[in-house]
């Protein structure tokens, strides 16, 4: 049997907590049955966004600011990002109106276009059109937007306007 496991906080199965499962489940274990327990399979996402800024704002520091609040991790006041691991598990789709609305509350956004919003490193499946990234019952999203490792999800922002 095999047995995915998204663990909160997006930490990995490391021996000690696959070895804990694996012994936690054990006792429910049908006889005859082995037990694989996986990671999640990652459905990394490239998105790009052109951002107009108020007049008044510093461009620099709306970026900084749309960043942070799509980020992956916590900020200074220990809330999560929007991209944040614990904000998708197995199957859930993103709904680009949900990227948009959060974009459209960071303070000196005026409006934004979105120019690409797609999986990493495959051809566009309409998701722009459809409004929606999907994902398969196995997959969680992933945008850690590190350019060390862009095969986890890369967000690119263009800023126009501003001062």
């Amino acid at each position: 049997m095999y047995i995915s496991l998204d663990r909160k906080g997006g930490l990995a199965l490391d021996e000690a907590f696959r070895s804990e499962i694996l012994l936690h489940l054990e006792r429910y274990r049908l006889a005859g049955y082995d037990l694989d327990i996986s990671e999640p399979v990652y459905a990394p996402l490239d998105v790009e966004l052109a951002i107009c800024v108020l007049p008044g704002y510093f461009a620099a520091a709306v970026k900084l600011a749309v960043l942070e609040r799509l980020g992956s991790s916590m900020d200074e006041l220990g809330q999560r990002g929007f991209f944040h691991p614990d904000h998708f598990s197995f199957g859930e789709s993103l709904g680009l109106s949900r990227l948009i609305e959060t974009v459209q509350a960071v303070t000196g956004v005026a409006s934004l276009e979105v120019v690409r919003f797609q999986r990493w490193g495959k051809v566009a499946n309409q998701e722009l059109e459809d409004g929606q990234i999907k994902v398969g019952a196995l997959e969680v999203l992933r945008l850690d937007n590190d350019p060390n490792f862009p095969e986890n999800g890369r967000l690119q922002l263009n800023m126009r306007g501003g001062l």
